[in-house]
């Protein structure tokens, strides 16, 4: 499987999000529309609202194959989940931020983050527990006075799914693999660690528990306060899909059936659309991208008394009206709704 970058508009590749002018001719690479790129992987940071980070698997630009892109010049050739064959889960990253997003969003502050521990996290780890379970880790780790090397943690359906299609098709070595939303990992109470005899010592004291020679390196949170929620992070993903495929909704009841285990299979890795705040960037694309997202623009633009269907879908008529409103308001009248069409909308 391979991650393409396109090259929507003629762009200006950079070694650091900020506007051209300020930076120097080595730190920065000009790219003309058209362009496919090969991609090692790219990260959207939490940070950076209209730039994401990506690494370039070939090419390399002034002797540098990492750079920032601006959002609404370029696109992250659609991957699907089910079409993964290498073994990280890394890949998922995209998908996996929208679900854990979901998942709060629908019990506010239901998984924590605790990278601000004293931890060495591997690449594909989730730094997120429940709330009672990271207190609980945060004890022990001062306890044992160390940095604590965590290999996994919080491991989103997206994430399991890949795990489990490796294990059917006898990939990766993985010799077992649960469903998705019946791994322990879904439930932000599990972490494993390379070290188990050194830290079972201090995490014993704090309610977490080994869970035996049949997995070694894995503890579980077995204190107060706890909750199974994953059946949560399976109706997270099924309200994320049906936010973005108004005309292929599924049942939003938390089970891991046959429905949305083939959405989930083919579902983006890099999620659906890029998103800034609640809107991702709109442009037209086949098929067409539709949500909520969709439906308030076009509703916005219907009150500025433009005529447009309030459909939920970015099709042909919307970005004929879009780039109407761009040419009204003296902007790049291109048909794709970014941050500078989204702030004269009034968002």
């Amino acid at each position: 499987m391979t991650l393409r970058l396109k090259i929507v508009e003629n762009t200006v590749f950079k070694q650091k999000p900020v506007s051209s002018s300020n930076l120097s001719a080595e730190d920065k690479h000009s790219i003309p529309r058209g362009t496919e790129l090969e991609l090692h992987s790219w990260d959207r940071l939490e940070e950076e609202k209209f730039y994401i980070r990506v690494s370039l698997a070939k090419e390399n630009f002034q002797g540098k194959n990492t750079w920032y892109a601006f959002i609404p010049h370029v696109q992250v050739i659609p991957s699907i989940v089910k079409e993964v064959q290498c073994c990280s889960t890394a890949i998922v990253k995209g998908l996996d931020r929208q679900i854990i997003a979901e998942m709060n969003r629908i019990v506010p502050g239901i998984l924590v983050s605790f990278d601000d521990l004293n931890v060495n996290l591997g690449s594909a780890v989730w730094p997120y527990l429940q709330p009672p379970a990271k207190r609980a880790l945060e004890r022990a780790i001062a306890s044992a006075g160390d940095k604590m090397t965590i290999t996994s943690a919080y491991r989103t359906i997206a994430q399991q799914q890949i795990l489990y299609n490796h294990y059917k098709n006898r990939r990766c070595n993985i010799a077992l693999a649960a469903t998705p939303s019946r791994s322990n990992h879904q439930s932000g109470l599990a972490l494993d660690t390379p070290y188990p005899t050194f830290w079972g010592r201090h995490l014993s004291q704090y309610g977490w528990r080994w869970l035996g020679p049949g997995d070694p390196v894995h503890f579980d949170y077995k204190g107060s306060g706890r909750r199974d929620i994953r059946s949560l992070s399976v109706r997270a993903f099924q309200r994320l899909w049906n936010k973005h495929n108004l005309n292929d909704k599924i049942a939003e009841d938390g089970a891991y059936g046959g429905q949305t285990a083939r959405r989930l299979n083919n579902s983006p890795v890099e999620g659906f659309g890029i998103a800034i705040g609640e809107f991702r960037v709109l442009r037209l694309s086949q098929p067409y991208m539709q949500g909520e997202d969709v439906r308030k623009v076009q509703s916005a633009l219907a009150k500025t008394g433009l005529s447009i269907e309030v459909d939920g879908f970015y099709g042909p008529g919307t970005v004929a009206t879009v780039k109407q409103f761009q040419e009204q308001k003296g902007l790049t009248a291109d048909g794709i709704v970014g941050p500078a069409t989204l702030e004269k909308l009034a968002f």
